[in-house]
């Protein structure tokens, strides 16, 4: 099938709302970390207390990822609709009321954004790695600008309209998306069944990637959720001013998944992968040690650069190795409880150490376990479907 054609129209519908709501979607997951010290300074939060935050969102989005994986359609519309009724809670609630908020936030997140990626990553498999860089893509232009539109309203006393409107957003989403009703997930498992692809993938590249994506997702929010209070604390920088670091390291990302197709036509998927690990690995340790604002906020963004094709491209070389299984949304789930654990590791051992600087061990030690797991999925055996060897590309 041309690109073009598979890049216009993945479902009944066109592309494009999948892209808007990935906008909305990316705005909603990071809207936590800009927020965080906002909302520490007004309820004193502990850094404890704080980490539960990140746990009730995350969980959550784990346990959508997993109903994704045998109703994305459905979740795809009904997924948005959560994150709207959530985004509402949270503007309209105190700590307790949040608590549920985030963890609607979270259900609606995971299930629409696992739907979406096992649709952009099973339709083509032969562009799986490009289309989920695609789509990604408009995930992090919402990540880059949520935080200063937050920064903004902040300023301006109009937070509580700024969460207000992006429920809206995520409401128009949910409409845009009801006609996939339409198409069930009937014929959905039976294109499945009769592709032979409900089989369960081998227990060691369940674990492997299991194990991959929990780290590196965890190990991602960590940076993207604590990095404005890490700044807030540590370079004397306002609430607003410290979520331009969650911006810069969204925006890093985002630059580099635009730049990334262009390196894939020269260059491998793992040896991409690999750069990126290090390079993440590299940014993250220059944050466990003091330096000026300037210094902090460059090596955030080197980190950023890191993390950009990771998460596309090891997500295209496990659908490539178990092709369009029902399996992948507990892969998935399991990866997205790890954006639930780590970053309430990373709460508490700044609460028991009094440093949050020390406290990045946590990402560091993460990415350092994805470095190794890349090495250890390069030297596994390749499928035997000859469509999908095609697809991984060493």
């Amino acid at each position: 099938m041309p690109r073009h054609i598979a890049a216009s129209r993945l479902e009944p519908l066109p592309a494009t709302p999948f892209y808007f709501g990935f906008i909305v979607a990316g705005m909603a997951t990071v809207l936590l970390g800009p927020i965080l010290p906002i909302l520490s300074t007004r309820w004193q939060l502990t850094d404890l207390q704080a980490g539960t935050l990140f746990a009730a969102q995350f969980a959550a989005s784990a346990v959508g990822a997993v109903v994704a994986s045998h109703f994305r359609h459905r979740c795809v519309v009904f997924g948005y609709a959560s994150v709207a009724a959530g985004l509402a809670a949270l503007a309209l609630g105190n700590y307790g009321v949040v608590l549920l908020a985030f963890a609607l936030l979270g259900i609606g997140l995971g299930s629409a954004t696992t739907a979406t990626n096992l649709i952009f990553g099973t339709k083509h498999p032969s562009q799986r790695g490009i289309l989920l860089t695609r789509v990604n893509f408009f995930w992090g232009i919402g990540a880059v600008f949520g935080p200063q539109f937050v920064a903004i309203a902040d300023r301006a006393g109009m937070l509580r309209i700024l969460v207000l409107g992006l429920s809206l957003s995520a409401l128009a989403v949910f409409a845009a998306f009801t006609p996939l009703l339409r198409f069930t997930e009937d014929r959905q498992q039976a294109q499945t069944e009769h592709s032979g692809a409900s089989e369960k993938p081998d227990l060691p590249i369940f674990v492997l990637f299991s194990l991959l994506l929990f780290l590196y997702v965890g190990g991602e929010t960590v940076i993207s959720g604590w990095i404005a209070t890490y700044a807030y604390r540590f370079a004397n920088l306002s609430p607003a001013q410290s979520s331009f670091f969650v911006s810069v390291f969204w925006l890093a990302i985002v630059l580099s998944r635009a730049a990334l197709p262009l390196f894939l036509r020269f260059v491998s998927e793992l040896t991409v992968l690999i750069a990126g690990v290090i390079a993440a690995l590299t940014g993250i340790s220059i944050l466990l040690f003091p330096h000026p604002a300037a210094i902090s906020l460059a090596s955030v963004a080197f980190a950023g650069v890191g993390c950009a094709p990771v998460f596309p491209l090891a997500t295209a070389r496990l659908l490539a190795r178990i092709g369009d299984s029902r399996h992948a949304g507990w892969i998935f789930a399991i990866c997205g409880s790890g954006a639930a654990v780590l970053p309430w590791l990373t709460g508490l051992l700044s609460a028991h150490t009094g440093s949050l600087r020390a406290a990045f061990i946590v990402p560091l030690t993460a990415m350092a376990g994805v470095l190794l797991l890349v090495f250890v999925e390069s030297m596994l055996p390749l499928p035997r479907s000859g469509k999908n060897v095609n697809a991984i590309s060493c």
